[in-house]
Formats: structure tokens, sequence, C-alpha cells
């Protein structure tokens, strides 16, 4: 056909920008499918822990070891359906693209002869009436207003410039109708009642994009076999191959894949095998239908007269086909989706095998003759392309027919999945709820709108009618969305087998999908069939974070296959249950974790907890300041009392025993219910201490508070606590026997044994004098027990011994080659009240920051008093002796006190002190230690 010049401009308009569209059209596709699929609906997971018990510390008393024993946390991940995620913003992006490229197709209508230009626009205002404009109500409800006034301001301008000014450019026919168009969608926005309705329009102006796709698909419906044939005429040129075996291998080939996706599609057969997306086909027959635009240009007759015209129109309809799409990956609209996959297969297999007869029929005589057979494709008589186009409608027909004509609910029900979607982005539930259910009783291929149903139902709290589309959904074909709610649901109604029935008949359907198995395996864990869940993970975990962080959190809790634990890299929710793995065997973890403000609060707490039961890594007022601020900004009380247990943890890895042990009694005040397991936990702490007699009241305290976990090994702690009725009752109502070593009066016959004696002067030692330990040290035998006894001693009553005393038993303890001889060196300088500077041994560096001693530990008598005597004031040092009093009995510690209180004139504190010290100091030893302190 002739070229007539064409101004830059208007080819950048209508040629460039098209193409460009279709560039960006063909990305936003892609990408959305690929690497952003189901925004619309997301499967997140969501986050839940358990608890696994680990010793925080390890008390080893010779005869029998007392862990210390807290819960660490174990975050899991189990993926649920979220409530569907307005796509506001993509949809305005729709809109106002596909109205730019629908103004500038209406644009170049107007250069069409005649009958062509009356036929064009017919076509506009059949497409307009799709639109749904009228949903705007402008003058009322079911007014028609708002369609006139779209069909005057898109035709009207048009008409005017194809009636009186046929002769003007290109860019001056745009630059007259573009605005005009534009300025009709302003003023029909404007006008409207309606909410939001820049959203309405630009959702209902689907309907007509999706029927100028459908026309598009229709025309590059043999554009793939019509390609490659051009092709091969080109390479045959001169040649003379016989490339009808070609073209007829490759279109057989083409329509049986066709043919067998067709079969899947309409549910007659399906191959065993995952079946491909098929808007790569869309996006490769419009890209490849370029090459027959051009050879249609040059060989038919075209109803305009600028070769412009034409590319153009190609490149707009592709443009818009390309964003239907991609407005229906993004929307997660089914039947959208479906509704093109099917008219894109009917297309292209109908219109595919009419145009190989046509092929057949023209050239089979010459086609491999050499000859620029390419020249002349859509010229010929005999079978002209007019009548192969008549017998493609036939056959498309009978594909249609043939699938029971499922585009037609297709259809309707993308239009009603338009409305519902903007109902439910302007926050209108009720309504959205209502079209959601309409729209999967009519195409039950439609699960956003199910899930969307369900999900709101359950927001209106109407459980019930939830869990019934559910079963609904159950009832046909669900799909891996669909399961995971009705899971989800189940198992929050506390119906364990419900839930268990759909995650396994899920699995039957998608036997690969990761998100069924992760809930799966979780679900098997909370019935205890930790090997079946481990079992289900262990092929996605590598590619799979939240597979990952839940196998090693799975593991832990079942104590499974430990040995081999796999490596958490660079996840997170893994580290943290990894750190759980390392503290349940009492290792450092070769990684720490800190809390970071972005991190969800579950993350926040498992984070401190685990870590803070591993190793700290921060100053004790700043990790406490932490904590402290968390606890403020919880609401929950449940993970208020979880918090001041990460507290608890915290300052007892900093060795602030006393302050620990006041904050547990506080905690079993404030949180009543657990007040016997906050007990239990500061017995096992008095027990750390040798503080027998304290440890004794707090079990008894537990015991009468609810905790019911008492073991054999807690019999000698009340016994030697001073609980002895108290040990054979709780022995008897809970079947508990004695360890062999002790002698209770209960069988006078057996005479006391070296353990029960030794036992028993670790039980006094925090109250004797040294007439009383000095002795009992004395008649033990040598073994680990005095080892053990003689430690204690350096330890709490390094201030009692003289120089030789001192000299006697670290020379007993420096025979040990397994002790550590530098620790024992420091110990014996603090019992000599000679440390200047701070241990380099890590167990006593904590009581001396910044090279001065603390009194953190109340039992650590030496250094309490070596910190008394640096006190700032009277006053200070008085608090200090009296914080340290409320724990340790030791009575050179009360004689200092008295003297502290002595000084400051509280004669009332004074005579109440020495009247509760005559209660476990003899009256000798008592006179001598307040006139040595006085």
């Amino acid at each position: 056909m002739p070229e007539y010049p064409i101004d830059k401009t208007s080819n950048i308009i209508f040629q460039k920008l098209p193409i460009l569209i279709v560039i960006i059209g063909s990305f936003l596709l892609c990408y959305q499918h690929f690497f952003a699929p189901g925004e619309a609906l997301p499967l997140q997971p969501g986050l839940f822990s358990e608890m696994v018990e680990v010793p925080l510390d390890i008390f080893n008393w010779g005869i029998s070891s007392y862990p210390l024993k807290v819960e660490n946390y174990l975050i899991f991940q189990n993926y649920e359906v979220r409530a569907p995620v307005p796509q506001a913003t993509k949809t305005y992006f729709f809109g106002a693209v596909t109205g730019l490229l629908i103004s500038l197709g209406i644009t170049l209508i107007t250069t069409f002869k005649r009958y062509y230009f009356i036929g064009g626009m017919g076509l506009v205002i059949v497409l307009l009436t799709l639109s749904g404009v009228n949903a705007l109500n402008i003058g009322g409800v079911s007014s028609n207003l708002s369609l006139i006034i779209l069909i005057v301001g898109f035709t009207i301008p048009g008409m005017i410039i194809h009636i009186f000014y046929e002769h003007i450019s290109l860019l001056k026919r745009s630059l007259i109708i573009i605005p005009i168009i534009w300025l009709t969608i302003a003023s029909l926005l404007s006008l409207s009642p309606a909410m939001n309705p820049a959203l309405l329009f630009s959702e209902n102006i689907g309907l007509t994009t999706l029927g100028i796709a459908a026309i598009f698909l229709l025309y590059v419906g043999h554009a793939v076999v019509g390609s490659f044939f051009l092709l091969l005429t080109k390479l045959n040129r001169g040649v003379g191959l016989k490339i009808s075996w070609h073209i007829t291998a490759f279109t057989m080939v083409y329509l049986l894949l066709l043919l067998a996706i067709y079969l899947h599609h309409t549910g007659s057969f399906s191959l065993p095998i995952t079946y491909p997306p098929l808007f790569p086909l869309a996006l490769l027959a419009g890209y490849l239908g370029w090459f027959e635009v051009k050879a249609k240009l040059d060989q038919i007759a075209q109803p305009f007269d600028w070769t412009i015209v034409g590319s153009a129109f190609y490149w707009i309809g592709f443009g818009i086909t390309a964003m239907v799409f991609w407005k229906a990956d993004f929307s997660m609209n089914e039947p959208m989706q479906d509704f093109l996959d099917h008219w894109l297969l009917y297309t292209q297999i109908a219109m595919s095998l009419l145009f190989f007869f046509y092929l057949m029929a023209n050239f089979l005589g010459f086609m491999n003759s050499g000859k620029p057979v390419d020249e002349v494709i859509f010229k010929p008589k005999y079978f002209a392309y007019l009548h192969m186009r008549i017998g493609s409608f036939i056959a498309l027909l009978s594909l249609i027919v043939y699938a029971d004509g499922v585009i037609a609910p297709q259809l309707s029900t993308s239009s009603t999945n338009f409305s519902a979607d903007y109902y439910y982005a302007t926050d209108r539930p009720l309504e959205a709820r209502i079209l959601f259910e309409n729209s999967w009783i009519r195409y039950r291929r439609n699960s956003k709108a199910k899930v969307a149903t369900a999900l709101l139902y359950e927001g209106e709290n109407q459980l019930t009618l939830a869990k019934q589309q559910m079963e609904e959904a159950f009832e046909w074909e669900p799909s891996v969305a669909e399961v995971l709610l009705a899971a989800n649901m189940a198992h929050k109604r506390n119906r364990y087998f419900d839930a268990l029935f759909y995650l396994e008949k899920g699995l039957e359907m998608f036997p690969n999908n990761g998100h069924i198995k992760n809930n799966l395996a979780l679900l098997y864990s909370k019935s205890n069939k930790g090997q079946q869940a481990l079992e289900l993970l262990e092929d996605e975990a590598n590619a799979d974070p939240t597979m990952l962080a839940n196998q090693i959190g799975l593991q832990v809790k079942h104590l499974l296959r430990i040995e081999s634990m796999p490596t958490p890299g660079k996840n997170k929710i893994a580290k943290i249950n990894s750190l759980a793995y390392e503290n349940v065997l009492g290792n450092f973890a070769a990684f720490s974790l800190t809390a970071e403000p972005l991190d969800a609060p579950l993350i926040q707490q498992a984070i401190l907890r685990n870590q803070w039961t591993n190793q700290t890594t921060a100053p004790l007022a700043q990790d406490i300041a932490l904590v402290d601020s968390l606890y403020s900004h919880e609401q929950h009380t449940a993970a208020q009392q979880e918090l001041r247990i990460t507290r608890v943890i915290r300052s007892y890895q900093a060795h602030h025993i006393g302050e620990t042990l006041k904050y547990l009694n506080g905690l079993a005040i404030d949180f009543n219910g657990s007040a016997g397991y906050f007990h239990a936990l500061a017995a096992q702490i008095l027990t750390g201490e040798a503080d027998f007699e304290k440890a004794a009241n707090e079990l008894e305290m537990a015991e009468m508070m609810g905790f019911r976990d008492l073991k054999a090994d807690h019999l000698p702690i009340l016994y030697f606590g001073g609980k002895k009725d108290l040990s054979f009752k709780i022995a008897d109502k809970y079947d508990l026997e004695f360890p062999k070593w002790m002698a209770t009066e209960q069988d006078p016959a057996t005479n006391s044994t070296q353990e029960s004696l030794y036992f028993g002067h670790l039980a006094g030692l925090n109250k004797a004098t040294k007439v009383d330990f000095i002795a009992q040290l004395d008649s033990m035998e040598g073994g680990p027990l005095k080892v053990i006894f003689a430690h204690e001693i350096l330890f709490k009553k390094g201030h009692w011994l003289s120089e030789n005393e001192i000299e006697k038993i670290s020379n007993y303890l420096f025979s040990h080659n397994e002790l550590d001889r530098h620790y024992i060196q420091e110990l014996v300088s603090i019992a000599r009240q000679e440390m200047e500077n701070s241990p380099e041994s890590p167990l006593l560096k904590a009581y001396f920051p910044e090279n001065a001693p603390v009194s953190s530990n109340p039992y650590f008598t030496p250094v309490v008093l070596m910190a008394a005597k640096t006190a700032s004031s009277a006053e200070a040092r008085y608090e200090l002796l009296r914080s340290a009093a409320e724990f340790n009995k030791d009575p050179k510690l009360w004689g200092k006190m008295i003297s502290a209180a002595r000084s400051l004139g509280l004669t009332g504190y004074v005579n109440a002190y020495i009247k509760e010290m005559r209660e476990w100091v003899p009256p000798v030893e008592l006179q001598k230690i307040l006139e040595n302190d006085h």
C-alpha cells in the first residue's frame, strides 16, 4: 500500500508508545506470575511458639546434679491464608494505560474509509456498553446518562473530524480527540456520587478491554504457524528444500500440544504432568504476529491509507491484551484468567488448523520450489484468505460447544469479580461478600472468591457459614488456599482430626505443594508424630527457609536426629531454634542474635530468651532497659509473664542472685496462677547456692501453689533444709524414693553415710561458724565430696579463715590437678580481702565490674564484705549488708550489718537482729562476733 509522510511526533505517539506499553505489559505480566504470584490472596507464614526445657545452669554437689531449668522458645511458622489484599494502585495504572490506548485507537479509526469507519465506530459503541460506566450512578441508579456521556465524548469528535476535516494530520486529530476523551472521563468521575469513582471506572473498564483482547487473540490465531511458514519460505529462497514436510510436522506437533492442553482445560483428559501457564503463548503469538502483519499490509487492501495506522492498531491491541492478562493475574480473577486461556486455545487451534489447510490448498504445489512464496502468501484466489477465516469461525464454534460454552459464565463472572473487588477495596465487606459468594456459585474454579467469602463470614462472626463455605469448596476441586484455610479454621475450633483430613486430602491433590506439607508436618508434631513430620519437611527444607526453620524446631522439640542438625544460615527464625538446640546441649552458639525494632514482638521475645540463655553480649543495664521497654508495650498477660521470666534469666546470667530471687518472688505474687512454677524456680537457684533451708521453703510453697513436677532429687533438699516431715509426705504422695545414700529417720537401722553427713554439712554451711565447718572439713574422708566442701568454705567462708587455714585449704585444692589453679589463686586473694583488680577468671570476673567488687551474689560473703568496705557512705554500707543478710545467714555478715546499723543509731534494728541471730548462733560465738565488730 502507498506510504504517506508521518511526522516524528505522530510516529512516537502511535508507534513507539504502544510498543513501549507492550514491553512494559509483558514485563509486568511475567514478573507478576513468576515473582509475585498470589499477591491479591497472600499465603503467609504465621508465627506461633512452643517451649522446650533447657538447662540454664547445672549445680553439681557431688552426690547428684541439680539443673536449673528454664524454657526456651521454638518458633514455628504455619502458612495461613490472609484476607485478600486490594490491588487499587495496580488497578488505577491498568485503567489509565488501557484508557490511553483506547483513546489512541479511536483516533486511528477516524482515518478509516467510509464504511469501515462506520463499522469501527459501531464496534467502539458496543465495547463501551460493556464498560459498566452506568455504575457511576450519574443521574440516579439505573440511569443511562453515564453511558450516553461516555459514548458522546468518545465518538462524536471523531465523527466530526471524519466528516468535515478528513485531510488534517494524525497529530492534529490526536490533539483534539485524546483531550476530549480524557475530559469526558474526568467529567464522569467528578459528577459521580459513587465512592471512589476512579477505582470503579478502572475496574469496570476491564470488560471492555477483555473484549478488545479477545479480538486481538482471534486476529493472531495463526501467528505462530504463519510466522514459521514465512521464515521457512525466506530461508528456502533459491534452495528448493521440501519445506512442506517441515511446516506439516511443525503444525501437527503444535496442534497436538494445543489439543492436549485444550482437553486438560475442558476436563476431558489430563496427563500426569504440570501444565504450563498459557500467557507466554499469548505473548509469543503477539510478537510473532508482527511479521504476519507486515505481510498483510503489503498484500491485502486495507481500510486506511497510512501504513502506520495498521501497525499502530496492532501494537495498541497487543498492549491492551498484555495489560488484560496482567490484570487477570494481579487481581487473581480466575474466571478472567480461564476465559483468556480458553479463548487463546480456541483461536490458536481453529485458526492454525484452517491456516495450515489454506497453505496446503494454495501453495503445496510450489512451496518447495524456492520461489518467494512469502510475497504472495495472502493473495491466492482458489481458497481465499477470507474463506479460511470463515472456516476458522466454524471450527472455533465447534471448540466452544465441545467445552460446553464455558466461556459465557467465565465472562460474566469476571465482571462480577470486578465489582466485588471494587466493593472490597472501598471497605464495604457486606456487598463484597455477597458478590464473591454469587461469583463462586456461578463459576466454581474461583478460589479467591470462595476464600474471601469464608473470611468475610468469619469477620462477621458467622463461623458456621464460614465453615460451610470450606465444606462446599471440598465438594468440588479445592485450591491450595482453600485447603489451608479449611484446615486452619478447623484447627481454630480445636477440630484436630478435621484439620488433619483437609491437609492429607490436600496433599493427595497437590503432592508437591510445600505449604500443605509444612502445615501437615506441624499438625503431625502436635500429635507427637515427630518422625512423620520430619519426613514431610526434609525434602523441601533446603529450598524453603520457612520449612528449614520448622525442621530445626521439630528436631529440637522431639529430640530427633540431633546429631545432624541443619545449618541455619542467615535465617533468623532458624537461628532462634538453633539457639534452643545449643542450649539443650549446653553449648555456646557460634553466632549471636540481636532483637531488632522491626521484628515481630514474638521474634523479639524469643531472641532475648534464647540468646540470654546461651550467652549475653551487651551490658546488663542495656539489656534490662530493652526487656522493660518490650514489657511496657506488651498488652497480653501471658507475653508479659514470659518477658519477666526473660528478665530473671538475664539477671541470673549476670550473677545478680539476690535481685533474681526478689524478682521471682514478685512474679509469684503478680501471676498467682503460675506461682508454683516461680517458687520452684527460686528453689532451684537456692539449691545452687546450697541454701537448702530457703530452697525447702520455696519447694513447700511451690507444692502448695500447684507445682507437681517434684522428683526424688528434691527429697534431700527438703530433708536437710529442715522439712523432714514434708519430705516423707512428698515421697508418699508422689511415689518417690529417697536416694540410697540417705539415712532417714524412717529407717533407724541405717547408719549415717558419708554422703548424708556431707550433705548435712553443706546444708548448714551458710549459718556455720569456723569452729563448726573446720571440724566438719577435717572429719571428712578424702575424695570429690571433700573437694567440693573445701571449695565452698573458701568461696563462702574465706573471711573467717586465718592465713594458715587458707594455706591449708588452698594446698588441698591445688593437690587436685583437675581444678583450675588460677581460679583457686584468685579465690584465695578474695578470701584474704586482697583482690585489687578485676579477676581474670570468667567465674569471678562478673563480681568485679570496673575493677570494684559488687554484692550481686549475697552468698559470696567475702566479696560482699569487700563491697561494703568501699561503700560510698555509712547508709550505703548498711543497705548493702542488709540486702545480703536477707538471704545469707553468715554470722560475721550479720555482725557487720549490726555494726553498720549501730553506727547509724538504729538501735531498734540492732536489738531485733541480735535476737534473731540467737536462733542459730551459739551464745559464746555470738558474743565474740559482736565484740569484734563493735
